[in-house]
């Protein structure tokens, strides 16, 4: 049974990415987790001196949360999920890394899907504060981020970014597979370059890759650096109808290049497409 943790703020993002979650598992057999977390903010906190009155905030926001989570479960169960589908709901007091960080450790999770921004979210951001620490702090499970007005279809082709500088160790190469199979998906691997040849390395590491994927459909494409990584990625996308974006973020990836992106910046990369971050293994 896999099991999936899904944040949720109850905003309209996050609730079609309930809602593409529960599309694009329709044929397995999972266990969902919605996971809400809250907490008094500050200036909350500044203005009350009463402990007991705090108290009765937190209490306040905490019936909040759990009727938030009631009312998304009656939702989900009018939309009609799949057959073999089950919903839990979590409701956390603190913040949304601290807790999931403690249910991955915790828990045996194959991976978090959440929204790309919550209620707050700005149109000119690709990537929502929230969503941005939740990439940045959460190393222990694969996270797919779904962008607002994306909606599950048909999967034939999943982008793989990768500039072959490092060797791929299996548990990283591992939740592609399971997508472009459980899809019969194309796994189009993307290299984009400034050199035109690979060099001695950038061979090993391609070879391997090809090992990998030796059991399902897989094409390698290469191209030129011609403005940025950026522009690039996003013409291989538009060009080949790409569904989903997959990176693994390491240290100075493109991954945390955006994430180290200033929030209220217009970010120079967007998609409109859901964005599967896999973790780097430690252990390579």
């Amino acid at each position: 049974m896999k099991q999936i943790l899904i944040p949720t703020d109850f905003s309209d993002n996050a609730w079609n990415t309930i809602l593409y979650a529960i599309e694009l598992y329709r044929n397995v057999t999972c266990e969902f987790y919605l996971l809400n977390t809250y907490d008094l903010e500050p200036v909350q906190l500044i203005s009350v001196v009463s402990s007991q009155r705090i108290g009765h905030l937190y209490e306040a926001i905490k019936m909040e949360s759990e009727e938030g989570l009631k009312m998304t479960l009656e939702d989900i169960h009018n939309s009609t999920p799949g057959l073999h589908h089950t919903f839990k709901t979590i409701s956390k007091k603190g913040s949304l890394v601290q807790n999931m960080n403690k249910l991955l450790e915790d828990s045996t999770f194959d991976i978090v899907v959440i929204g790309t921004k919550g209620t707050t979210g700005s149109k000119n951001i690709f990537l929502g504060s929230t969503t941005q620490k939740v990439v940045k702090n959460v190393s222990h499970c694969p996270i797919l981020i779904i962008p607002d007005d994306s909606y599950f279809k048909e999967i034939s082709a999943i982008a793989f970014a990768t500039d072959f500088e490092r060797m791929y160790h299996k548990a990283e190469i591992a939740p592609i597979l399971e997508l472009a199979k459980s899809q019969n998906a194309t796994v189009r691997m993307i290299h984009i370059y400034d050199e035109p040849e690979l060099d001695p390395s950038q061979h090993y590491n391609s070879s391997s890759l090809e090992h990998y994927f030796k059991r399902v459909k897989y094409d390698f494409h290469v191209m030129p650096d011609f403005s940025t990584v950026e522009h690039a990625i996003q013409e291989f996308i538009e060009e080949l109808e790409i569904d989903i974006l997959v990176m693994i973020n390491y240290e100075h990836s493109f991954v945390e290049r955006i994430i180290k992106e200033p929030i209220i910046k217009k970010m120079t990369f967007s998609t409109i497409i859901p964005f599967l971050v896999i973790p780097a293994d430690t252990a390579i």
